[in-house]
């Protein structure tokens, strides 16, 4: 039974005008961790801007499913994103959030997936096919590349956007920056001062508008007749009001979202693997009785069942998005304590991915934890990498695909060398990994059937 005087436990050490920002500076993931010490509804100040944080599962499934209609989209994650997003399918509050996800569905449908796989293929491979034995190379790097070019012939494929394609995706490690660091500005004031982040915010925003506007041009122009993802946005936006700046919106949503997220989880995982040879021993034995040496086509995302296990115990430690935030649209009255309207709410997957009694040894890498007969709808309801309920993802099927295909395009050709080094994790608006070095090896193809 709700207790009216139940509130949420304000969180000590919250320091004067800053609130608890010198904690969340020095180290977020920790601080975001260890508040399920203060109980199940957790208040934190932003400078003097509250936000109550679930740290439990459970209470996060009722945010973002089950109780979602007293939860729109804002908070300070949504605000830095939609600085630079617009108004797109990721940012747009609730009550345009069904119309645009019913423009862009078609554009996800499993026949359109099936068909954008061999674009995948054929970037990895180009990529990986210029890679040479003893090669040194900046891992992250060249994953942006593939990723980048997969854009470029699967959601952004007019010929002769390539280039501009490739200059819009290399702005996004920037903007991953400047959102995060612009959406803990307080108020409306600050953010509008000539200060520096907001120099370079204004600065990524206008590249990025400007980029893309010819190539829109360019879509409206040939009436969306490409066989790319963008074709799809161009003709369902064509009736809108102001149809230049909603395809502008979802153009660098598409973008952004495909770009960063992919590549980020596919660094993790080949970090992962390096440390866990077992688990590499195991996946690649999978890899060479499943392909035998050749490349992965959609048919075999299927047969690859511990692939995609690896790729999801990746994602539980090491989660694209680790942080979101909501705005409650009414007073959310909970046993656990009331949250008035109007007050943001933040989740975060990093933290509640390591609650030990969903996820025994939290911290292990243990991909054996989401084999079918392993996995419990507890764990499953628990996963929260690529969102959940009406707002998840609408290109989760899409990112996996890619991933277990240019995973595998790279495990079966080569052996990566890791050089061992110490970093910090360096959360922004993404858990973006570290500079990752590599020296890669050729493997010896194993023998077709």
């Amino acid at each position: 039974m709700h207790r009216p005087d139940t509130h949420p436990v304000a969180v000590p050490g919250a320091w004067p005008l800053l609130g608890h920002l010198p904690q969340m500076a020095r180290a977020p993931l920790a601080f975001f961790q260890g508040l399920e010490r203060h109980g199940p509804l957790a208040q934190i100040r932003i400078w003097s801007r509250p936000m109550v944080v679930v740290t439990r599962p459970d209470l996060a499934r009722r945010v973002l499913v089950t109780g979602s209609r007293a939860f729109d989209k804002g908070g300070p994650v949504i605000e830095g994103l939609r600085t630079l997003l617009g108004n797109g399918l990721v940012t747009c509050p609730a009550h345009e959030h069904t119309r645009q996800r019913h423009l862009m569905q078609p554009a996800f449908h499993p026949l359109r997936l099936a068909r954008y796989s061999p674009a995948v293929s054929t970037s990895v491979a180009d990529v990986v096919g210029s890679w040479r034995p003893g090669q040194a190379m900046d891992l992250d790097r060249e994953i942006g590349q593939v990723v980048s070019l997969i854009v470029s012939r699967t959601l952004v494929a007019a010929p002769g956007t390539t280039n501009t394609t490739k200059q819009i995706c290399d702005l996004v490690p920037e903007a991953t920056v400047v959102m995060y660091r612009q959406g803990l500005m307080p108020g409306r004031l600050l953010p509008r001062l000539p200060l520096s982040i907001n120099r370079r915010c204004a600065k990524v925003r206008t590249e990025g508008r400007d980029l893309i506007a010819p190539v829109l041009a360019r879509y409206r122009a040939g009436h969306g007749t490409y066989a790319d993802l963008l074709s799809d946005v161009v003709r369902a936006y064509e009736n809108e009001p102001d149809p230049d700046l909603a395809m502008a919106d979802q153009a660098m949503t598409i973008v952004g979202a495909a770009l960063e997220t992919t590549a980020s989880s596919l660094v993790w995982t080949l970090r992962l693997l390096a440390e866990h040879p077992r688990v590499l021993a195991r996946l690649t034995t999978e890899l060479d009785e499943v392909l035998a040496g050749r490349q992965a086509t959609h048919d075999d995302i299927a047969r690859l069942p511990y692939l995609q296990q690896v790729l999801t115990e990746s994602m539980r430690l090491y989660p694209p998005v680790w942080l979101m935030t909501r705005t409650t649209t009414s007073e959310v009255r909970w046993a656990e304590g009331s949250i008035p309207a109007g007050t943001d709410v933040g989740i975060s997957p990093w933290a509640l991915h390591r609650d030990p009694g969903i996820f025994p040894s939290p911290e292990a890498f243990a991909p054996d934890r989401w084999a079918p007969e392993r996995a419990t709808s507890t764990q499953r309801e628990a996963f929260f990498a690529l969102g959940a309920g009406r707002r998840k993802c609408i290109g989760d099927t899409f990112a996996m695909n890619a991933a277990v295909i240019i995973l595998s395009t790279i495990l079966t050709r080569w052996h990566l060398h890791h050089q061992r080094s110490q970093f910090r994790i360096q959360p922004r608006m993404l858990l973006t990994p570290p500079r990752t070095p590599v020296t890669v090896q050729a493997r010896a193809l194993p023998e077709a059937a």
